[in-house]
C-alpha cells in the first residue's frame, strides 16, 4: 500500500512538473484578441450528450485523509432536471455502502456557428 501511496505521489509531481513547464510563459488573451470577428458571430449550443456522475467515500489513506472513487451513469435524458438528477444519486447513494460526496452533470455539446 505504501508503494502505491508513493507511486501516486510521484505520478502528481511529475505531472504538475509537466504543467508548470508546459503553461510557463503563457499569458491569457482577451475573448476578442482569441477570436477575431468574434462580436459579429452567433454561436448556437447543441447539447449531445448528458452524464451523471457522483464521488463516493474510498477508505483513507495513510495519513488518515478521505479518499474517494468516482462513479458515474450515462444516457441521461437531455431535458432531465437539476433537482431529479440529484434525487437519482441520493437514491444509488442509498443503495451503496458508502457516502456519496459530490455529485456532478456533465454536459457535451456541439458548437455552430451561424452562417
Amino acid at each position: 500500500m505504501r508503494s502505491l501511496l508513493l507511486e501516486e505521489s510521484c505520478i502528481k509531481e511529475i505531472t504538475k512538473s509537466i504543467f508548470t513547464t508546459v503553461t510557463s510563459g503563457y499569458k491569457p488573451q482577451k475573448q476578442n484578441q482569441i477570436m477575431k470577428g468574434a462580436e459579429n458571430m452567433t454561436v448556437s449550443k447543441n447539447p449531445t450528450s448528458l452524464k451523471l456522475s457522483m464521488d463516493v467515500e474510498n477508505g483513507t489513506n495513510a495519513l488518515g485523509a478521505m479518499q474517494t472513487k468516482s462513479t458515474s451513469v450515462g444516457s441521461v435524458r437531455l431535458d432531465a432536471e437539476a433537482a431529479k438528477c440529484l434525487a437519482v444519486t441520493e437514491a444509488i447513494g442509498e443503495l451503496m455502502s458508502h457516502a456519496v460526496v459530490n455529485v456532478y452533470v456533465t454536459e457535451k455539446a456541439e458548437l455552430d456557428k451561424a452562417e
